[in-house]
């Protein structure tokens, strides 16, 4: 596997943005579920056919696995909290002081560092 399939640790986070709507229903949650799941499993056997090198991109298959259960692991205390879902809010360049969206925006930085950076450190670290 080359670099050029890291798209897949991107999959759910666009997903996030782009329509929140398939990560929350449950059938279009169900079908994501198990193409993650059969990327896991073509993870685990990319994983014992190469050798062992660093990077192992292979690893950028279970990304999507990851970043899925970790969306619903934050997600339910955010639900027991706000009773709601996540709002994005406004693109906003500095800290204006409005405090109603604060917990959406910790949310979505706890997300997207979670999910983008942890995964993308821990295939790299022994690389550098």
């Amino acid at each position: 596997m080359n670099p050029s399939f890291i798209f897949l640790q991107l999959l759910i986070p666009l997903i996030f943005f782009i329509s929140r709507k398939v990560l929350r229903e449950k059938k279009s949650f169900y079908i994501l579920f198990f193409f993650c799941l059969i990327l896991t499993v073509i993870g685990f056997a990319k994983l014992n056919q190469t050798i062992r090198n660093k990077p192992n991109f292979n690893l950028f298959l279970f990304s999507p696995l990851y970043s899925l259960l970790l969306y619903r692991l934050l997600l339910i205390p955010f639900w027991k909290r706000k009773k709601r879902d996540p709002k994005i809010p406004q693109r906003e360049l500095f800290y204006t002081g409005d405090l109603s969206l604060l917990a959406d925006k910790i949310f979505i930085f706890t997300f997207l560092m979670l999910s983008l950076l942890l995964p993308f450190y821990l295939i790299t670290k022994d690389f550098w």
